[in-house]
């Protein structure tokens, strides 16, 4: 059993999952507001991550650490 994926209006390719499975693999939102205010909350993350490095607060293992939770919460504001 396959699942038709819609890429664009009238196009779609077969994936092998049932639906529920891609629905929470993907979990697209459609809601236009929802996926500006997303993309403007990762650049507000970036710009006050560049700042806060650009200025020395971190140093040594905490510039790592703190590099990997910007990523973290970029990641998790795009999915």
């Amino acid at each position: 059993q396959f699942y038709r994926f819609f890429i664009f209006p009238g196009k779609w390719i077969k994936v092998w999952y049932d639906r529920l499975t891609l629905l929470a693999l993907l979990d697209r939102t459609e809601d236009i507001k929802e996926n500006v205010f997303a993309v403007l909350l990762v650049v507000l993350v970036s710009l006050l991550g560049f700042l806060t490095l650009n200025q020395g607060f971190c140093k040594d293992i905490w510039v790592l650490l703190f590099c990997l939770v910007m990523a973290s919460c970029q990641y998790s504001l795009l999915k």
